[in-house]
């Protein structure tokens, strides 16, 4: 009884904040779907549906829905959603309490709802781990720091071209001179850089990350990494007496800013606590893939994967298409009907129109070093990755013609030129 009355108060304060709430409503119309919450044994359960911007809920048990949050058990259920503790009910999902089943865009989505129902509040990263520094504010690192600077952590900042800290100290964030000293004054450190080389520099470098990391202190990684580098910075941090965690985001600079990423994190079970606080800031969800950091590296790069093989797919419908006589639209339709994660969706459109070298949110230079990192990974382990010397060729000719600071997805461009 109590579980139930709890969804229907759920959504009596859904419904409120659809009217009292801005930025509830905004997200709210970002988009349509349904969850059905319900006891694993269906004595408890409720369907909420959003369309249009409206909020529709019935008592339900089973049925049809984008997506079912399953709980094991009605009071662990209750306990958990009225916990004051914001790892609650990740650590349900650890523990297997709870189980996501269908679309995981919609139940990233609906997360989102529930935090802008919760509301962010300025002080809301108070007093859970102390200071966190940001190392790399480009374009993703930007929004993953604002985003934990709103949510009320004490930030420090630290950049190469220290221009870039300038809206963050202006804001009440500390600036430091090198990584060393942002090191020095945190308890958790967010690295979001370029690439292998720049990471392993910037913690081992004598004024590096290492230099000024204290005992016990955490690196969160949320750069794309190679599995091999990941193992090795386990074993630096461990020698040094600190822990390596691996956070690797998935999302656009566009989902940083608004605090929409996804984070695939793996490490040290009580790190991830301290973390998942952090990244739950700038992400919608995050997503514990093992103990072992190394495994949210190959996550990463099968996620990427996809998303790349994807783009070549479109890439070459695309170009029967335009040999046939089909229009482009047709196969524009057939995207959005077969891929309900938008970040495809947003491809499908970049790839019909040919846009390049507008809204860039990932250089091509950067999406071929992820795609050798994945035929890399592949190669140690599956050697099933077929797509990825075909895509490589074409990214590197895609290069020599002067494309390297166009979005990556410019490669599939040469499918539809012969």
């Amino acid at each position: 009884m109590k579980l139930f009355l709890l969804l229907l108060g759920l959504s009596l304060k859904m419904k409120f904040a659809n009217k009292n709430n801005d930025l509830f409503r905004r997200r709210l119309r970002t988009r349509t779907g349904s969850i059905l919450i319900r006891t694993a044994d269906r004595s408890v359960g409720r369907l909420f549906t959003f369309s249009k911007g409206h909020i529709f809920t019935k008592a339900e048990r089973s049925g049809d829905a984008d997506v079912q949050m399953v709980w094991e058990d009605a009071n662990i259920a209750f306990k958990t959603m009225t916990s004051t503790d914001p790892q609650a009910l990740f650590r349900a999902m650890d523990n297997g309490d709870v189980s996501l089943v269908g679309d995981m865009s919609v139940a990233q989505w609906f997360s989102l709802l529930i935090k802008a129902l919760k509301g962010s509040g300025k002080n809301s990263g108070e007093g859970k781990s102390g200071k966190v520094a940001m190392i790399g504010l480009g374009k993703m690192g930007k929004g993953i720091a604002r985003n934990i600077q709103a949510a009320g952590f004490e930030l420090v900042v630290y950049n190469r071209t220290s221009a870039k800290t300038t809206p963050f100290v202006d804001n009440g964030a500390i600036l430091a001179k090198t990584p060393s000293e942002a090191a020095s004054l945190a308890n958790i450190v967010v690295t979001s850089l370029m690439d292998d080389a720049s990471v392993l520099d910037m913690v081992t470098a004598k004024d590096g990350i290492l230099s000024g990391l204290a005992k016990g202190g955490i690196h969160l990684c949320a750069t794309t990494i190679s599995p091999e580098l990941s193992k090795k910075l386990v074993e630096i941090h461990r020698l040094h007496g600190s822990h390596f965690i691996m956070g690797a985001v998935v999302g656009r600079p566009d989902a940083a800013e608004s605090g929409e990423l996804l984070t695939l994190m793996a490490g040290n079970e009580e790190c991830i606590d301290q973390c998942r606080a952090v990244s739950s800031a700038y992400s919608a969800a995050t997503l514990i893939i093992g103990h072992e950091p190394w495994l949210a590296n190959y996550a990463k790069l099968s996620v990427n994967y996809f998303a790349v093989s994807n783009m070549e797919l479109m890439g070459q419908l695309y170009a029967m298409g335009d040999a046939t006589g089909i229009g482009r639209t047709f196969y524009k339709q057939i995207f959005e009907s077969s891929y309900s994660n938008p970040i495809l969706k947003f491809y499908a459109q970049k790839i019909m129109d040919k846009e390049y070298q507008e809204n860039v949110g990932f250089e091509l230079s950067g999406g071929l070093k992820d795609v050798k990192l994945m035929l890399k990974a592949s190669n140690a382990t599956s050697c099933s990755l077929d797509y990825a010397p075909i895509i490589i060729s074409k990214m590197e000719k895609a290069i020599s013609l002067g494309n390297e600071h166009s979005d990556w997805s410019v490669f599939t461009n040469l499918s539809t030129s012969k």
